[in-house]
């Protein structure tokens, strides 16, 4: 589940001439990083309540010259290519194999020899079916070369978490790995991480508006409590915390001082840069607006949003039947994860009187119209709409109306109108299907 944080951010008082003398008297200085493989897997990603921003691939049917030696293959094979790094041997070629009726195979060229049968097993490390279509998921430890095109300066190992289904022309995946070490400041040193969200292992930091890479995240531990969810307390009936991520696209306040942070490419090193142009303080605090679900037996609000036709939808337009409203948003990596379950839980109900109505939240409209125009009506059949807040978490309507402060977030509204129950988090599959039992429909989970 992402966790949003729906508050102000209150910062502390601070000179410029105060913060100009400091970057006069303090030089720059370089930390270096470690690559760690698995640091953002999805255990991570459970106990800092995060995230992923997911990347694909689209598949073609042309060999790459670079494939020597295949298997030999049951279907016809398709192809693709990840990239890390921006050296000589970033590239790594993988083809797929989906014979109907047969589980598919995974050949990755991992020693990037050529040769797609030397490379160990070709099984996916999870399979699922679902009303006869399969899912897969691995994650692969691939080759990471950084340097110029012929000359690769760092190399190592990184990891992707990449998923699939069968038939499908596209293969989703998003970056494990991410690089870790220790940040000293006078006598305090904190445990810091840097990731990148475009999961291609660089390092480079887009400016504000540039939309053309995503952010690269400096992780702080600044309460030392091994998490990077923030510091809370709560004093007079308020609740605050601190935040413990940053987005390199502008300066971070440590020590009392502003620093720029510009890493390497490949993020082995990131030098710390005095400076007096403000940005990110971690002294700010942020006030928690504490939000309760809805309970069952409440009345569902009304509210209008945004059909992927350009016209007006209100909940009341679904009066007297039951209806899923699921909270998600494009960038939420549980959120896509736990589509392909409703999915199939609605080809069991949708002639039983029951609505699934898809509500795209704390989200932009233009990531919501691409995702709609590849996936509405042909993965998913149910209803979606935009929430018109955007990504306006204040005004959006799963948090003033819905008390939703994480997604996926799930209510099931009886046919009365009324909340019937809540499910937050993907994998509700046999939760939801239970509770639509208690309704009288009819559907079973896998």
């Amino acid at each position: 589940m992402f966790t949003t944080q729906l508050a102000m951010l209150a910062f502390l008082p601070m000179t410029s001439r105060y913060i100009q003398a400091d970057a006069q008297k303090l030089k720059p200085f370089t930390v270096t990083l470690e690559l760690s493989p698995n640091a953002l897997d999805m255990n991570f990603m459970k106990k800092n309540m995060s995230g992923y921003m997911p990347s694909g691939v689209e598949l073609t049917d042309t060999k790459p010259k670079a494939i020597k030696i295949e298997p030999t293959y049951q279907g016809k094979p398709r192809y693709g290519a990840f990239c890390v790094g921006n050296g000589p041997n970033s590239v790594t070629y993988f083809s797929v194999d989906e014979p109907k009726g047969q589980k598919g195979k995974l050949y990755v060229d991992f020693n990037q020899n050529g040769d797609l049968t030397d490379d160990g097993s070709s099984e996916w490390e999870e399979a699922t079916e679902n009303e006869g279509v399969m899912n897969y998921s691995s994650t692969i430890a691939l080759n990471a070369s950084w340097g110029s095109p012929v000359l690769e300066k760092e190399s190592g190992k990184y990891s992707l978490m990449i998923y699939k289904q069968h038939g499908s022309n596209r293969v989703g995946f998003t970056k494990v790995s991410a690089r870790t070490g220790t940040l000293k400041l006078g006598e305090k040193s904190y445990n810091i991480m840097l990731g990148e969200s475009t999961s291609d292992g660089l390092y480079t930091v887009a400016k504000r508006m540039d939309r053309t890479r995503r952010p690269v995240n400096l992780y702080i531990d600044l309460n030392s409590d091994g998490l990077f969810t923030g510091a809370s307390e709560t004093v007079n009936g308020k609740k605050t915390m601190t935040r413990e991520v940053y987005d390199l696209y502008e300066a971070i306040e440590l020590g009392g001082t502003w620093w720029e942070v510009l890493p390497s490419i490949s993020g082995s090193e990131v030098m710390f840069l005095p400076t007096s142009k403000p940005g990110q303080t971690t002294n700010a605090t942020i006030e928690v607006e504490e939000r309760q679900l809805l309970k069952s037996g409440t009345p569902a609000p009304d509210f209008t949003v945004q059909t992927v036709n350009g016209k007006d939808m209100q909940l009341s337009d679904l009066k007297g039947k039951i209806v899923i409203l699921d909270f998600w948003a494009t960038w939420c990596g549980p959120c896509l994860a736990s589509m392909p379950g409703l999915e199939e839980i609605y080809k069991q109900i949708k002639g039983q009187n029951v609505v699934v109505f898809s509500v795209n939240v704390f989200d932009a409209k233009d990531p919501f119209d691409a995702w709609i125009e590849k996936n509405a009506g042909s993965k998913y059949s149910f209803t979606f709409g935009f929430d018109p807040a955007g990504r306006d978490n204040k005004k959006s309507i799963a948090s003033t109306k819905y008390g939703v402060s994480g997604i996926p977030t799930m209510y099931i509204i009886g046919n009365d109108g009324m909340i019937k129950a809540n499910l937050v988090g993907s994998g509700n599959e046999k939760n939801l299907v239970a509770e639509l039992n208690k309704l009288g429909v009819k559907a079973k989970a896998k």
